[in-house]
């Protein structure tokens, strides 16, 4: 006897037998059991999810003759029963719709129809595919699906249902195949190793059922081809090479290559990628579910059915990976992962595509968010004070060392003047020139929240004299500072946690330079202008510049 593939050997031959389809399954059962039997079914979705099979058991459940009518539960052993399933049946006809798509074909189906069974209950017509009949075989058939003769019955299946005209649609009940969760499938295709005496890892079987996208046949086959690899002892390794799986360690370092910055480090797993003959496209597509792995462990709470099947051991490595990636990192990388796998489809150097775009993902993390970018920009054009240093590194600042682990994405908190209680004592007031210095950096962190008072502090010199903190304020803010003393004297009360007396001095102005040449003289005094706008303050904390150069600009020419 000729072997017979697992698809076909465990084809369902009951309602509960079909995997993942449970809603569909249920409504059939109780319309037979109840008696409220339609006239024309149409069965709906992808590839291998049990459209075919669920007609034939209907067409089973409407002729066994184990009873006196129609059953939801179908003996499977009389004559009906087993010829239906043999496909010898004379009243349950299968017809291809992509061969039998033509009028003259529908003629024959109509004038059949008139003739009552040969022997069984019904004449059942399956037809699969029906989407590839013509639009005159479909206008030709409406009459009879409309008003069939009483003993027929039509089950049409498709996997384009949007092709199906809505006069069609409008004369069958309809239902919808969903695709089958790789949960249920892992479960089915235990249940066949079981009883084939296979031994096999659950991870084996999760690639599989992974690899499936959904289809209960698909996955068989994909397991008949492994065991005609392997016998009857499948080894993780022996799926990677046949079915042309990605290693999963090559994922890893992929993932953690990126959270490094580590260029070096991707271009060489793409050369291992390249040593193995691996499709990049695929790659791709692997890696793209590895980060959506990643990215349900950071979201999901533990417990989740969206973590079932992700292994145990896979889960501790992938959540020390989860700590150095934030959800807008995952997000951008989808974004250029996606990207890259259309790209990969008409590149003509698929590698260097591929090269190129794990390098910008794993630069893309050094770049300051959009919205922060903006914000900043928006306080140097109000020339308002620099705000503080953005959590990640800019675009332009050359890679910095990896840092211990930990969210590489959350911004490190600003120093803050610490409040001493009431129990605390109070630190001794401060009488060194580099105390004073100290105290105007606290006071001036402590003023951010109030630009104009933090402005005069940015180039203040600070001594103390006995308890009394004196500062020399540059001229162009002495008169400023001197108005707002009580201020300054509650922020210093702030910083220390006592009381410190503040007196406002004016700096001396500088002394004018030697006379060594106009132009020299006009630049310097142009540097020093530039150097007390707030705004170009803002700017070169922004980009960590310095000025290198001023220019007067032109008054505009009038125009009469």
């Amino acid at each position: 006897m000729s072997y017979q593939v697992l698809a076909r050997t465990w084809r369902p031959k009951t309602f509960d037998e079909v995997v993942g389809q449970s809603t569909v399954t249920r409504t059939l059962r109780n319309a037979l059991a109840s008696g409220r039997i339609g006239h024309a079914f149409l069965l709906s979705g992808a590839r291998g999810v049990g459209k075919t099979t669920t007609a034939r058991i209907l067409a089973k459940a409407l002729n066994c003759s184990k009873g006196d009518g129609p059953t939801p539960d179908p003996c499977g052993e009389c004559s009906s029963c087993v010829e239906i399933a043999a496909g010898t049946s004379l009243d349950v006809q299968e017809i291809d719709g992509a061969t039998h798509n033509g009028v003259e074909q529908v003629r024959e189906l109509r004038e059949s129809a008139r003739y009552n069974p040969a022997r069984d209950r019904y004449k059942v017509w399956i037809i699969d595919e029906v989407h590839m009949l013509s639009t005159g075989a479909f206008n030709a058939l409406l009459k009879t699906l409309e008003e069939p003769p009483p003993r027929v019955k039509f089950i049409f299946a498709t996997t384009e249902y949007h092709k199906i005209p809505d006069t069609i649609l409008s004369r069958c009940q309809q239902y919808d195949f969903r695709l089958i969760p790789s949960k249920e499938l892992i479960v089915h295709l235990r249940k066949v190793a079981d009883a084939d005496g296979i031994k096999v890892s659950d991870e084996v079987l999760s690639r599989i059922a992974r690899a499936a996208e959904g289809s209960a046949r698909d996955a068989l086959s994909l397991f008949d081809q492994v065991l005609s690899f392997s016998g009857s002892e499948v080894k993780d390794e022996d799926v990677t090479a046949l079915l042309g799986l990605i290693d999963r360690e090559l994922l890893f370092a992929a993932s953690r290559a990126i959270a490094d910055a580590d260029s070096a480090g991707l271009l060489a797993l793409v050369e291992k990628l390249s040593d193995y003959g691996a499709d990049y496209r695929n790659f791709t597509r692997e890696l793209l579910l590895h980060f959506r792995e990643i990215l349900l462990l950071r979201l999901a709470p533990p417990g989740s059915p969206l973590l079932e099947l992700i292994g145990p051991d896979e889960t501790q490595r992938l959540r020390a990976l989860a700590d150095f990636y934030s959800e807008e990192d995952m997000l951008r990388a989808f974004e250029l992962l996606s990207r890259a796998e259309s790209d990969l489809r008409s590149s003509p150097d698929p590698r260097v595509t591929l090269e190129f775009a794990l390098l910008r993902l794993a630069h893309a993390r050094r770049l300051v968010p959009f919205a922060e970018l903006i914000t900043r920009v928006e306080r140097l054009l109000a020339g308002g004070v620099p705000l503080a240093a953005p959590s990640r590194a800019l675009a332009h600042e050359p890679p910095r060392p990896a840092p211990p682990p930990q969210r590489l994405s959350a911004a490190e908190p600003l120093p803050r003047a610490s409040t001493p209680t009431a129990s605390a004592p109070l630190p001794p007031a401060p009488t060194a020139s580099s105390d004073a210095e100290g105290l105007v950096a606290a006071m001036l962190s402590l003023a951010q929240a109030r630009p104009s008072l933090a402005q005069p502090l940015r180039g203040a010199a600070a001594r103390f004299d006995g308890d009394t903190l004196v500062l020399e304020i540059p001229p162009d803010f002495a008169t400023f500072a001197s108005m707002h003393a009580d201020e300054y004297a509650e922020l210093a009360a702030k910083a220390v946690g006592r009381k410190v007396p503040v007196r406002i001095g004016s700096g001396a102005p500088p002394a004018a330079p030697a006379p060594v040449s106009p132009v020299v003289i006009k630049r310097e005094r142009l540097m020093k202008e530039a150097a007390r706008e707030p705004a170009v303050q803002e700017a070169l904390d922004l980009f960590n510049g310095k000025v290198v150069d001023v220019r007067e600009s032109k008054p505009a020419k009038e125009t009469v």
